[in-house]
């Protein structure tokens, strides 16, 4: 592959017209602009389709039977006919240099495979205003397992893909579940040509109510495919491998277990620290080892009193 990549933005919207809208706006306002856009409506009822389809050329609006995120990125890379696959979720926001700056890396990397944006976490639209220009920065890495543990992406909306190579790791899973963005990273594991860019803000990560990744225990499912995907071997790289991907794949569950805790879910916690304690040791985790424990104790004592001090008043 050479010269200068084209960009198939592909959009998923299940129910979001308004926000729907504040996504293309920020598509449209792009500097660079060798890109075409498709919007997969996943069976709305707001009116999605009729809006689409009254912008005529400017977008390729494809509408499904409701069947989640995953199926409706995939079926957006079926109509995609651009290099690369730029995935925007319909709640959050490009920044005008965003492709601009896509573009810069991937020439400058030697097209490489996968590319995570920065995200710019937002709950009022107000913060965005102090977004501003930077000069390009960014990490490369021979592929994604060698790139750590580190939190290198924030969601699906980060993710910019040679579309070859999504294509060849068969797209997202179309579980209904969160986490199939750390699912997908994970199979694009050893494919050639990994770069995160740590300057500028390339998106807009929306933070609201109403998002999928508020449901815990979808966050849940999400951590236990991943794990049941790593310990069927589902992920490529084999055992020489093997330390990268549960390095990254731990990071991922740690905060779930967690959460789940802080939530008072402790079957679903303890679930998730047993299946991976072996990993934790291999890879040294003693501090998260030694205090989930403790905080599993403290935070089913502190919720056994609370329930007591109402049962009192």
């Amino acid at each position: 592959m050479s010269g200068e990549p084209k960009f198939s933005v592909v959009i998923p919207t299940y129910n979001r017209l308004e926000f729907l809208k504040q996504a293309l706006s920020s598509v449209w306002a792009q500097t660079f602009t060798n890109y075409e856009i498709i919007v997969v409506d996943d069976g709305s009822n707001d009116g999605t389709m009729q809006y689409l389809q009254s912008l005529e050329q400017r977008v390729k609006g494809v509408c499904q039977p409701n069947q989640g995120p995953g199926a409706a990125r995939n079926r957006g890379v079926r109509e995609a006919r651009c290099d690369y696959v730029a995935f925007l979720d319909s709640d959050d926001l490009w920044f005008p240099w965003t492709l601009e700056i896509y573009c810069e890396v991937i020439e400058k990397h030697q097209h490489p495979s996968f590319v995570a944006g920065k995200p710019h976490c937002f709950w009022d639209e107000r913060a965005l205003d102090e977004v501003v220009p930077e000069s390009t920065q960014a990490q490369a890495f021979s592929d994604y397992l060698a790139s750590g543990d580190q939190w290198r992406w924030w969601g699906a909306s980060s993710f910019v893909i040679r579309s070859d190579a999504f294509i060849a790791v068969n797209g997202f899973t179309e579980e209904r579940i969160n986490g199939e963005d750390a699912d997908l990273a994970l199979r694009l594991g050893v494919t050639p040509g990994f770069i995160q860019i740590t300057a500028p803000a390339t998106f807009g990560y929306r933070e609201h109510a109403a998002s999928t990744m508020k449901d815990l225990r979808r966050t849940v499912a999400g951590a236990w495919a991943n794990i049941r995907s790593e310990q069927k071997g589902r992920y490529p790289g084999g055992l020489a491998r093997a330390f990268e991907r549960r390095r990254i794949l731990t990071r991922h569950t740690r905060p779930v277990a967690l959460n789940c805790l802080q939530e008072g879910l402790h079957r679903e916690a303890w679930g998730l620290y047993l299946s991976s304690f072996a990993w934790n040791v291999w890879l040294g985790r003693i501090r998260y080892l030694a205090g989930f424990p403790a905080l599993a104790v403290a935070t089913e004592m502190r919720r056994t009193l609370t329930s007591k001090t109402r049962r009192r008043s």
